[in-house]
């Protein structure tokens, strides 16, 4: 007689003894609630003169948001002192993931899906093979997502593999910024942000005091990588001096500068998790 496998394999809102669990089921209702902004959108035809363009667009930004939630889900693991981050990681992966491909899936309706075209494409523009190797290794991470893979490749080699998620973000990133135009601000704020992260990531595996000041340190590093990319970006196609965008990210009056966006958010978000496990 073939038993039926547990119905929490298929409810990633439930825990692994089936029962749910309010932070999976928030956690998985929320990574789904940009697609359906963008159905509502494309339903009402709210996605401007170019809707198809739009929606890759955003079928993309999410992709990249969702990555980078997933990669920091193991330091703020580690800041709050619980484990039950670790049960909606592989959520937002698979949303990344899913999102990566509607986002690919969109721009190759957009021109014609003609493999010869699409291949043409991939070839001539960088951005565009940056953006496919990054889509290739998290076709990998998700194939490999689940227990049975973890059980069939070994935990170390396993581990090893799902690290490629570091650099995956980095040319997801840098795939973001080359393909935008000079509006660099999502991606310095992006990039900051994955720094912080980063530098606390490093800090936990030294063994180093995971405390307010780790915090401070993260935000300080948030806050230089945001500045400097956007900086990059912004002389590499424009050819001008980077001056101007520095000095303008103390002007207030002007904007406030994604770089004390990124290092406010470090701040947000790893101080609720440090004062968490304070209050446990």
């Amino acid at each position: 007689m073939s038993m039926k496998p547990p119905s929490h394999r298929f409810t990633p809102w439930r825990d692994r003894n089936g029962r749910v669990a309010p932070l999976r089921l928030v956690v998985f209702v929320a990574v789904w609630l940009p697609a359906a902004e963008l159905l509502r959108r494309w339903a009402t035809a709210d996605l401007g003169p170019r809707p198809l363009a739009e929606a890759i667009h955003v079928a993309g930004d999410w992709a990249v948001r969702l990555l980078l939630a997933a990669v920091l889900i193991t330091p703020m693991r580690h800041l709050a002192g619980s484990t039950r981050l670790i049960g909606v990681r592989r959520t937002i992966g698979l949303a990344a993931l899913a999102y990566t491909l509607l986002h690919v899936g969109l721009w190759a309706v957009d021109l014609g899906s003609r493999p010869a075209v699409l291949a043409y494409e991939i070839a001539v523009r960088p951005y565009l093979a940056i953006g496919f190797a990054a889509v290739a290794g998290l076709l990998a991470l998700g194939a490999t997502s689940t227990d049975g893979m973890v059980g069939r490749l070994g935990a170390e080699r396993w581990k090893r593999l799902h690290r490629l998620v570091h650099p995956i973000l980095i040319l997801a990133l840098v795939h973001l910024f080359l393909q935008s135009k000079l509006d660099l601000a999502q991606g310095a704020l992006l990039t900051g942000i994955a720094g912080g992260g980063l530098v606390l990531r490093m800090m936990i595996e030294r063994r180093m005091p995971l405390g307010i000041g780790a915090v401070g340190i993260a935000a300080a590093a948030a806050f230089g990588l945001a500045m400097a990319s956007e900086a990059l970006w912004f002389a590499l196609k424009t050819g001008r001096s980077i001056v101007p965008l520095l000095t303008a990210t103390i002007d207030f009056e002007a904007r406030i500068a994604p770089a004390w966006w990124a290092a406010a958010i470090v701040v947000a978000v790893a101080g609720a998790a440090v004062a968490a496990r304070r209050r446990r």
